[in-house]
């Protein structure tokens, strides 16, 4: 295989994965989902859906819904990373240009920047109640002083978290892929004596699962529940186009296919009886249910208890933030820029960035949280729909390697941009979101991240085949295949 020097469009971390380094099997793509799973957001737009008024059984069926489509989209978009060895950001050179492929890719930088963010403030608020459980006065720290509301307990909380990030990412991929390895399952503990708890206070699990909701027909079920699975893909719909940073390291299809099974739907389901049991048990005990899984610890008056819970937590929101919210963007920086940016400085400028993100303005509703999710999924479902239609429908599982890295190659397109490709993505865009602004079509709204992707895929598959564009080095033109 070739591989090009030219640092307009390469460097080591954007070249294929050797097959002697291709080394991971399903045991780490499993541990990766176990530790991602696992996390406070999570935990809220679980906890928002009981908070809407879903019964604990509409819930769970939202959670293994949600949980299957991920599985196969995650599946589906790891092929093209596992069989080549290639990062995402370089993949999509394919379908929007050489260049192109940096657009797409710096907002899917972008959107992680804000969740690395998000996820960060989230670990930092329980590593503040250890805090102030070992030391009663630091709430008082600083007196009146706040950062646009955060007072300054709060602010080192989260500067001494953020920081932690930095220690994860010292070594590169190899150190992410071995604290994975051992954070996913450690995860499980305080989810596990959550659920006791919570089972223990509520007597039973009977009491818990026989809450009803208040949708109880066909009709008045739909729409919140496709809102829900929404919701829940919204989450994960940075990580659905990155998901080949990842898998470009697997030894085999079959390691990636079966580890995330393993991590997606199996955990997936474990996670929503954990999160649906401690908040409909919130609700037994206190008389109302509480989403945010850091409020119901700062309830308990054991030392022992919060202290284990939160550092349990602490490394929950480490291992998401690092698998879903640095490598991506670290990666895409470094597709932008390969000259100057590696993979480990665009690990630590993705870090720099996320502080600026302001986040406890975004965690302070759940509310705030979902509207977030939707926007999330509505942006980069075409994106997602557009990637899986050029290399499944257009490109038939066959990428040209030199040719994405190559200035004169059959992905240069008209300057190194392939405007259908872009013109499939706002379309998708347009159709997915315009529900936040015209109330008669909030229901495309609900389904943002579907709308898109179905849209943005068969708008890029119709505009490949009745403009096909002339492929320069392949020896062909790329129209002799939309007319077989």
């Amino acid at each position: 295989m070739k591989k090009t020097t030219n640092n307009r469009l390469s460097n080591k971390d954007l070249l294929p994965v050797e097959e002697g380094e291709r080394t991971w099997k399903a045991v780490n793509f499993a541990s990766i989902w176990m530790g991602c799973i696992h996390n406070i957001p999570t935990y809220a737009t679980v906890g928002g859906l009981i908070a809407i008024g879903l019964s604990p059984w509409q819930v769970l069926a939202i959670i293994v819904t949600a949980s299957l489509i991920l599985f196969a989209a995650m599946a589906l978009n790891g092929h093209a990373g596992t069989k080549y060895g290639l990062p995402f950001p370089v993949i999509i050179r394919a379908s929007y240009g050489i260049y192109g492929a940096n657009i797409p890719a710096l907002l899917r930088a972008f959107t992680a920047i804000m969740w690395l963010g998000i996820q960060t403030f989230a670990g930092s608020t329980a590593l503040h109640i250890l805090l102030l459980n070992i030391w009663p006065g630091w709430g008082s720290l600083g007196g009146d002083w706040n950062l646009f509301g955060l007072h300054l307990p709060g602010f080192l909380s989260f500067i001494f978290f953020w920081g932690i990030h930095l220690l994860v990412l010292r070594h590169g991929m190899e150190s992410i892929k071995k604290f994975e390895v051992w954070a996913g399952p450690l995860v499980y503990l305080v989810f596990g004596g959550m659920v006791w708890w919570a089972i223990d206070i509520a007597g039973g699990l009977g009491p818990i699962y026989s809450q009803p909701g208040k949708f109880h027909t066909f009709s008045e079920t739909f729409w919140p529940f496709a809102a829900g699975v929404t919701g829940i893909i919204g989450i994960w719909a940075t990580l659905i186009l990155n998901i080949p940073d990842f898998t470009r390291f697997a030894a085999s299809q079959k390691e990636q296919i079966r580890g995330q099974f393993y991590g997606l739907p199996g955990t997936f389901a474990l996670f929503a009886f954990a999160s649906i049991t401690v908040t409909s048990g919130s609700q037994v005990a206190f008389g109302e249910p509480i989403w945010d899984v850091v409020e119901i610890l700062a309830r308990f008056d054991n030392p022992f208890v919060i202290a284990l819970s939160v550092i349990t937590l602490c490394i929950a929101a480490v291992s998401v933030n690092v698998a879903a919210n640095i490598v991506s963007p670290a990666y895409d920086l470094a597709n932008a820029l390969p000259k100057y940016i590696t993979f480990k400085r665009g690990g630590y400028l993705t870090a720099v960035l996320a502080l600026f993100t302001i986040p406890w303005k975004l965690m302070e509703s759940a509310t705030n949280v979902y509207a977030f999710l939707g926007l999330i999924g509505g942006m980069l479902g075409p994106v997602a729909g557009v990637m899986m239609a050029d290399y499944f429908i257009i490109r038939r599982r066959q990428l040209s390697v030199d040719d994405l890295y190559s200035e004169n190659g059959q992905y240069t397109y008209y300057k190194g941009y392939n405007y259908r490709a872009f013109a499939a993505t706002f379309l998708g865009a347009f159709i997915s979101l315009i529900g936040m602004y015209v109330p008669a079509l909030a229901g495309i709204y609900d389904i943002s991240w579907f709308a898109g992707v179905l849209v943005s895929c068969l708008g890029y598959t119709t505009l490949m085949y009745i403009h096909p564009p002339y492929a320069k080095s392949a020896g062909r033109i790329v129209r002799e295949r939309a007319a077989e």
